[in-house]
């Protein structure tokens, strides 16, 4: 694993390096203020502190999948996600509904409970900003269902609020790769989550696109247009019977390299009842990893931009200031 923030900064700002005082990269810490948590974030995304997964469908345990937050409307659970950065969440496009304002959506991280009970450990935050790429329309299996969600404010990591990794651009994992999807969503066609409303988590194979496509194919009326469409992946058993669900939309699918966690893709959609040949369908998180960075990138200039107190930032000034903010970020590497 690597931070990528020379590529980064010699993309963004081609000529930010050159006359640079040679800022290191390999020494930022997760606070700029506090030289005692100096720990690389690409040393903790990922990494969950609990173990202990049980395959199929079972109750997450605390810690298990730290990453995972409840996306909430008016108080109540409408999707999954996942923390990428102490205060960015990854979730799904369609999450968010146009009729709705900003102010109606909050997130919840912390727990294994979609309504945890007065005195379990969670945090709470608003809402800051919600991006969607532009290629997102609300059309039924629409391409671009994947949108980036700011916190009003950060949070700190501990045992129970981790990040995820996310993959480095147009990396693809095989066809067979075991990966886990996790959500607070339906357990059947009709059947919500009962209480507690503990975090289910499955183990599911990767489908190569090609076969999905075909087996969507299967029985449509429009059998000629393609249906899993490039930014799109698959996940599921041929036979059916286990699959993500109402209410999981926008959670992580992860899986497991060389012991750290990488999100592959974000629950988008697919059947409701886990029919054969009808496996989960998830936007591919690599097709929009420089997406996600640049996204990220702007909005952290955009504050700078407006905030007197970085007015005058000398280049070497700004540098660290931008490292400060990259080391939120981190991808898989050789």
């Amino acid at each position: 694993m690597e931070l990528a923030l020379p590529a980064i900064l010699f993309i963004l700002f081609p000529g930010a390096l050159l006359g640079s005082e040679n800022p290191r990269t390999n020494s930022y810490s997760l606070s700029p203020t506090t030289d005692s948590t100096s720990t690389l974030l690409d040393s903790v995304c990922g990494r969950p502190r609990a173990s202990g997964r049980i395959v199929s469908g079972q109750d997450a345990q605390p810690g298990e999948w730290p990453w995972q937050v409840s996306v909430r409307e008016n108080g109540e659970h409408v999707c999954g996600g996942s923390l990428i950065a102490e205060d960015w969440v990854l979730t799904a496009a369609h999450c968010f509904s146009q009729e709705q304002p900003l102010s109606a959506y909050t997130v919840m991280l912390g727990t294994i409970s979609s309504y945890p009970v007065a005195n379990e450990p969670k945090e709470l935050r608003a809402v800051a900003q919600c991006i969607k790429p532009s290629s997102y329309s609300e059309d039924e299996h629409s391409s671009g269902d994947i949108a980036l969600v700011q916190l009003a404010s950060s949070v700190s990591f501990n045992d129970y609020i981790l990040p995820v990794c996310l993959p480095k651009s147009g990396d693809s994992l095989g066809p067979g790769t075991q990966c886990w999807v996790t959500g607070w969503g339906n357990t059947a066609t009709n059947r919500p989550l009962l209480p507690p409303f503990t975090l289910q988590e499955l183990e599911v194979p990767l489908i190569d696109a090609q076969t999905c496509n075909a087996y969507y194919q299967e029985n449509s009326v429009s059998s000629t247009e393609p249906v899993i469409l490039e930014d799109m992946l698959c996940a599921g058993f041929v036979e059916g019977g286990k699959d993500a669900c109402n209410g999981d939309s926008g959670g992580p699918l992860v899986c497991d390299i060389d012991g750290v966690w990488i999100q592959a893709g974000v629950v988008s959609w697919g059947t409701d009842r886990a029919l054969p040949k009808r496996p989960g369908v998830y936007t591919n998180v690599s097709v929009y990893t420089l997406w996600i960075t640049n996204t990220m990138w702007n909005s952290a200039l955009e504050v700078k931009s407006f905030s007197p107190s970085l007015a005058g930032t000398s280049v070497s000034g700004l540098l660290l200031f931008l490292a400060s903010l990259a080391s939120t970020l981190c991808f898989l590497g050789p």
